[in-house]
């Protein structure tokens, strides 16, 4: 049985595709209307792409209200059978979207943000949907709008507001608080901007159905008469055409007018300059001119919000604050100084930052030294390599002398009594052992990083990372290249490092393996690249999911799952050799 996902076919697909969007892009530069659109929804090839895409996501491991996941379509005959009976729904206009279901995730403020997860067959159509729409809509976004938007990221927001700022001369910020945003957009409303430009009521039809799906929440079906489902894929790019109402709204107040224009306002009394800068649902409106002009700014912000989008600019937390005195945006902290304007990690990200870390201290030294390592490693990386695109190098250190104390005082007390010595590069005896650890690279630094050994000779440990080796590389300001055009997407291609760097996080943690321990996936991954994913008994190459690791000596024989999990005790092996190994044959 092949158990192989379908694929794309190869480039054919993939430069159809491609080739497909860039049609759509060039019709809407060109202020083209698209009447018959709901065609290419009626197409096998794009259903096949967006269902290869959905697969791929981690969130096909997460069901909807029928429980179906990835593993129930695992096999070509199955994801053919489920291509084939989208097409049929959506040709014969039998299509009817099911509830979402609803579960709720922790805010940062002790509150629950609800999300609504949609079936695996819903997706598909909502990533088909998409796929259509953003190229389309990819031409007529404001070019300062970055959220949810393709070779974007939030650096390229705040880089912007500080090239405003320390080269444009603006004085005021507006902080714009848009209350539950995505919860409130008005249906009406959104159809009414989407029938702008879509013609085909085919396609509207089956975007207000999406709409108009409801809820299941703890088992009760409710009716969804406002907002976009957070969770649904194509829930951001409604949101985006719904949010640039008021990108334009802002630019035709002063980006959009000629100098001329400019400076008769200017002169008459009837104009100032102002620029938006917009993240998803979080904007900032910078001014040059006084308090008094932002706070009629606000006031007409409010009203064209309240009038026309039928959203309520929360009064309390939309501030307007002086760039001396400095404002957050994104986890960032952007102030004008006398010489220089500066973007650090805000406090408030600081604070979330030295929380998580106590937590993932306590917890993961509590099962075993190299639990607490790996588990700390993996958020100090990923929270560094976001912050290291600002001036963090202060920051940086002054959070590794928190970490240092953290660790050393929750390790202490865990420790003490128990015979298990825990120790730290800054001693002498053990420093010339660490440069040959997994570490190797930082060894000659100076300092006290705690560590472990990971094999029995003590040639390779585990060492807690120092944010202050990661290196500051500023982020230059977004090009404004269309990403569906072929000439501007082979530039943003060879931009792609940069956008690869700013991820957060490019190996989100998996659930721990209550039998391995907290540590495992992080183990497993350093055993991979030991063995540069390479089977170890038949050398045949294996992906990063799908490898398999094994325990030379069994994990049952060892007393302690720390010795047990030594790294010449582990290899990296491929399913067929890794069944021969326990006598069972492969299929």
């Amino acid at each position: 049985m092949n158990t192989t996902p379908l694929d794309e076919r190869g480039t054919a697909l993939t430069a159809w595709i491609n080739q497909t969007q860039e049609v759509l892009a060039h019709r809407s530069l060109n202020q083209q209307p698209f009447h018959r659109v709901f065609n290419l929804m009626r197409t096998r090839r794009l259903a096949t792409v967006a269902l290869n895409r959905v697969l791929s996501n981690t969130g096909a491991r997460t069901a909807g209200i029928d429980g179906m996941t990835k593993k129930h379509i695992a096999t070509d005959t199955e994801q053919q059978a489920l291509v084939q009976e989208i097409w049929h729904d959506l040709t014969t206009h039998q299509y009817r979207p099911a509830p979402v279901r609803r579960v709720y995730i922790p805010k940062a403020n002790g509150q629950q943000r609800p999300l609504g997860i949609p079936t695996i067959k819903d997706r598909v159509v909502q990533e088909m949907v998409r796929l259509i729409l953003d190229p389309i809509y990819e031409s007529t976004f404001y070019r300062h709008s970055y959220g949810f938007r393709p070779y974007r990221a939030t650096h390229h927001a705040v880089v912007r507001l500080r090239d405003l700022i320390g080269r444009r001369g603006y004085q005021m910020a507006l902080e714009g608080d848009i209350r539950a945003c995505f919860d409130r957009i008005h249906h009406t409303t959104l159809i009414r901007i989407l029938r702008r430009t879509i013609k085909d009521e085919r396609l509207i039809t089956v975007i207000h159905q999406m709409l108009k799906a409801g809820v299941m929440d703890d088992g009760q079906w409710r009716v969804t008469e406002d907002g976009t489902p957070q969770g649904g894929i194509v829930s951001p790019l409604l949101a985006n055409i719904y949010l640039n109402e008021l990108d334009q709204w802002v630019a035709n107040r002063w980006d959009t007018y000629t100098p001329l224009e400019r400076y008769y306002h200017r002169k008459a009394g009837t104009g100032y300059p102002c620029q938006i800068t917009r993240y998803a649902d979080d904007f900032v409106v910078l001014l040059h001119g006084t308090h008094a002009e932002a706070t009629t700014l606000k006031t007409a912000l409010a009203t064209f919000l309240a009038d026309h989008l039928h959203l309520e600019l929360s009064a309390e937390k939309t501030l307007i604050t002086p760039v001396e005195q400095g404002f957050d945006f994104l986890g960032f902290h952007i102030r004008k100084y006398q010489d220089s304007t500066r973007i650090t990690p805000s406090r408030k990200a600081i604070a979330t930052f030295k929380r998580e870390a106590a937590d993932r201290i306590g917890k993961g030294f509590r099962d075993s030294d190299e639990a607490g390592i790996v588990m700390l490693n993996h958020y100090l990386t990923g929270w560094g390599h976001y912050y290291r695109r600002v001036s963090s190098s202060t920051t940086f250190r002054s959070l590794d002398h928190y970490i240092w104390w953290r660790v050393m005082r929750t390790t202490f007390r865990l420790r003490r009594g128990r015979g298990v010595r825990h120790f730290g590069t800054h001693c002498r005896s053990h420093r010339k052992r660490y440069r040959d650890g997994l570490n190797r690279k930082h060894a000659h630094r100076r300092g006290g990083h705690y560590g472990v050994w990971a094999n029995t000779a003590q040639t390779r440990a585990y060492i807690v990372t120092s944010l202050a080796f990661l290196p500051i590389e500023y982020v230059a300001l977004h090009p404004q290249l269309h990403p569906y055009r072929k000439a501007d997407r082979a530039k943003l291609d060879q931009r792609k490092r940069l956008a690869l760097l700013l991820a957060r996080n490019s190996h989100p943690e998996r659930p721990a393996n209550p039998a391995y321990g907290k540590a495992w996936e992080q183990i497993r991954q350093e055993v991979l690249q030991m063995s540069n994913y390479t089977c170890q008994h038949c050398g045949t190459r294996v992906h990063r999911s799908t490898a398999e690791i094994d325990h030379r000596i069994p994990l049952k024989r060892f007393t302690r799952r720390q010795t047990a999990h030594k790294l010449e005790n582990l290899q990296c092996l491929c399913r067929a050799c890794h069944l021969r190994k326990h006598g069972k044959e492969p299929r």
